[in-house]
């Protein structure tokens, strides 16, 4: 009788204590779970947002210092809008319908209630970044004569510049002898018109040609919480934008200008300069993008409304307040949401170093 009773097992008492303790043990491991997964989340999401933040500003940064190159001259920056053509249209400065391009080293384009968009222009020529004077300009036989030829090759698109306004056209020979540069219209060069066309401006001794090789015309801008890029190639039709940068926000810029002459930048704005002279004092980019980190977080009050980020603790930049996401309304799911935001300066060097 002692042996059975000895094995007579566990007591329904025992049994209950025993699970009892297993329901506590594996509480306690599912919130040391939930809170390492927590914790995990929000590690992944700043280190996410901060990649997104600097790798959308290296893209930006990279191509705004090399902005200006070939066409930083106060004579060219006076133009304004250029006058292209790709057959068989022109562009609207000249009476087309293609797009407008404006010759700027970096032009902020400011739209209420949206991101700021950067465009940068850069010409692509290694052989000849100094612009050469015109000696004679006869448009009925498309031939530019210059005071040399040295830099210039077959296929580079050259840009045309009096006070008047500035028109493209593309090199099909160079005539070293005679020192004149052929922009025949054809197949292989459809930026020139026949004859010149309906190009508003002509052309005579002592104005400028400059050369731009394959010139860059890329515009920066936001859309679906994207940073986006768009080729400006001067050719017919849009062409389609290239995401970048996933949960970018916002983007914001400013020119920096030199009023005063000394070459230190006195003044930040996004005011677009309207002449040469005023252009001629842009010196500098300040510029911020806004990054979201994208773990949504639960109302600290239970069934209130979100406070990760509100009205009071909204990012700011150097230049102000971001416009992109709504956190003053209470109910806005962007205040769900953290963000960061990476702000740069970026020198213009060619405008600094610019010979005119």
């Amino acid at each position: 009788m002692r042996s059975r009773h000895l094995q007579a097992g566990l007591s329904l008492v025992e049994v209950m204590v025993a699970v009892l303790i297993g329901l506590i043990g594996i509480l306690i491991i599912t919130q040391a779970y939930i809170t390492g997964d927590r914790f995990n989340r929000s590690t992944l999401g700043e280190g996410g947002a901060q990649t997104n933040g600097l790798i959308a500003l290296y893209s930006v940064e990279r191509d705004v210092r090399l902005s200006g190159y070939g066409i930083a001259n106060s004579a060219a920056l006076g133009c304004g809008e250029i006058h292209w053509y790709y057959d068989p249209d022109y562009s609207g400065s000249a009476g087309g319908t293609l797009p407008d391009i404006k010759l700027a080293p970096i032009l902020i384009t400011v739209t209420a209630g949206q991101a700021d968009q950067i465009t940068v222009m850069y010409g692509a020529d290694a052989e000849r970044m100094m612009p050469s004077s015109i000696t004679a300009f006869n448009k009925l036989s498309s031939e530019v004569t210059v005071d040399g030829t040295a830099g210039f090759k077959e296929n580079d698109l050259v840009l045309l510049v009096n006070p008047a306004g500035c028109t493209l056209g593309k090199i099909t020979q160079v005539q070293p002898g005679p020192q004149k540069l052929q922009l025949n219209p054809g197949v292989s060069a459809p930026q020139n018109p026949p004859a010149w066309g309906s190009f508003p401006t002509t052309y005579a001794s002592g104005d400028m040609i400059m050369n731009l090789g394959n010139p860059i015309v890329r515009t920066y801008s936001i859309a679906n919480n994207k940073l986006r890029v768009t080729e400006g190639l001067l050719q017919s039709g849009a062409n389609t934008p290239q995401d970048l940068v996933d949960g970018i926000m916002d983007m914001r810029a400013q020119y920096g200008k030199d009023t005063t002459g000394d070459g230190v930048v006195d003044t930040w704005n996004n005011t677009e300069p309207l002449n040469s002279t005023e252009w001629t004092q842009v010196l500098a980019l300040r510029m911020a993008v806004l990054a979201r980190i994208g773990n949504f977080e639960r109302p600290s009050v239970s069934g209130g409304n979100c406070d990760a980020t509100t009205a009071a603790n909204a990012p700011t930049w150097s230049g102000g307040a971001f416009g992109e996401i709504d956190v003053a309304t209470v109910t806005s799911e962007d205040r769900c949401y953290r963000y960061r935001v990476f702000e740069t300066t970026i020198p213009i060097r060619n405008m600094i170093w610019r010979s005119l």
